[in-house]
């Protein structure tokens, strides 16, 4: 046993030395959004198209995860020609694409597309659509324009996508900031409501707790961070209404979804509460049973429960350690779920006595209530905002101690 609790203790060690990422190689951007638009000359680009329009296209939430945040186009509006959509944020499952996520080498482009034929694919998905005209100059609308077919080209048109930094929003939210001359940044910059880059996408996450729960957990302190109406410009929803805001003006309604009312019915935090406290019930009286096959069964889910969050934390001590995942970096939730819930696993299958996974549990749950501890008296300093994963892993370590009294009193029975 004391030998168990040393391996313990080395792993927690480990654990702490990873959780302060390892790996901080960056990558060239191929198109940095910024760099790109300050080289280009808004104010130089001539009024060729004297009746163009430009849009704002915002489209609200699909089914596949990577369309949960909706997505955010431009639309070109000529005369006499049919619109187009310029569109950040594409991708392919070909070309080693599974590779380069896995280890954070996220290339998207910007193309040019049909814009009836994209409105048709949004209708055919049953996701609202938004239009907002940009109340620009003639000559900044040119500007714009000509920096899109500028963006479009061959050799332009890859860049290093970034979840909350760099994304199809953020891509236009810099191109209108631009056209404004900065104004826009500077409005907006001024405005704080109070939440973070993880609260902000918790909105649209939440409606798939695990899911939400998954990415939360992957995710370190770098999203926790207040931040400006600016900043929180990464969604499409966010950006459009903040446009609107700003230009006084309202956005029109082209496709309306009819099977999509809402995206969030309770936070993860509180799923998260009502699972821990109903698996914590359920557990209790079925390790509170006299028949063994019935304390099987509550092992088998704890197994079942345990190999989930091994691998997700096997996934999260790679990412922080072996890619260039930023959005993991120095992430304190390896501390209190890590790889090391393997042995817990492997007790709980198998059947094994209760002893192993009580002291696993003890220290688990003396490094949480360190947790709360820190987080009380330096705010300031633990920001990482992981309540959720705080509260599985203490009812989870819990369960495993409340067990071990219930069999000591069986036998003391």
């Amino acid at each position: 046993m004391k030998r168990f609790i040393a391996l313990i203790m080395v792993i927690f060690m480990l654990s702490l030395l990873f959780a302060a990422s390892i790996k901080k190689e960056g990558l060239e951007n191929p198109f940095p959004s910024l760099e790109n638009l300050d080289e280009f000359n808004f104010e130089r680009q001539g009024e060729v198209y004297p009746d163009m329009k430009i849009n704002l296209i915002t489209t609200e939430t699909g089914d596949e995860i990577y369309s949960y945040f909706g997505h955010t186009s431009l639309e070109i509006i000529l005369p006499s020609l049919p619109p187009l959509f310029y569109d950040y944020g594409y991708f392919s499952f070909s070309n080693g694409f599974y590779i380069n996520f896995i280890f954070g080498r996220l290339l998207y482009n910007v193309y040019a597309t049909d814009g009836a034929m994209r409105l048709d694919l949004f209708e055919m998905e049953d996701r609202t659509v938004h239009r907002t005209e940009l109340k620009l100059s003639n000559q900044m609308k040119n500007a714009i324009f000509s920096f899109l077919r500028f963006n479009t080209r061959e050799e332009n048109n890859t860049y290093l996508y970034d979840y909350y930094l760099d994304n199809c929003a953020t891509r236009v939210r810099d191109i209108y900031n631009e056209a404004t001359g900065g104004d826009f940044k500077r409005w907006a910059e001024e405005i704080y409501n109070g939440t973070s880059l993880r609260r902000c996408a918790n909105l649209y996450l939440d409606k798939n707790p695990i899911v939400s729960f998954t990415l939360n957990y992957l995710e370190g302190p770098s999203i926790d961070k207040p931040i400006s109406l600016y900043e929180e410009c990464f969604l499409p929803l966010h950006l459009m209404k903040a446009i609107e805001e700003y230009e006084m003006i309202e956005s029109d309604v082209i496709i309306t979804s009819e099977g999509r009312n809402q995206y969030r019915t309770l936070s993860l935090n509180t799923w998260t509460l009502i699972f821990s406290l109903s698996l914590y019930l359920v557990t209790f009286i079925l390790y509170s049973s006299k028949r063994r096959w019935i304390k099987r069964i509550a092992d088998m889910l704890m197994g079942i429960l345990y190999l989930y969050l091994f691998v997700l934390s096997a996934v999260l001590l790679f990412m922080i350690s072996a890619t260039n995942h930023t959005v993991t970096y120095f992430n304190a939730n390896l501390l209190y779920i890590n790889p090391l819930i393997i042995i817990m696993a492997a007790e709980a299958i198998r059947g094994r006595k209760i002893n192993k996974r009580y002291w696993y549990s003890m220290i688990s749950l003396a490094l949480l209530a360190l947790a709360f501890i820190f987080k009380a008296l330096f705010p300031d300093v633990f920001i990482q905002d992981n309540l959720s994963v705080l509260m599985l892993s203490g009812s989870i370590y819990l369960i495993n101690i409340t067990r071990f009294f219930i069999e000591r009193e069986k036998q003391s029975a």
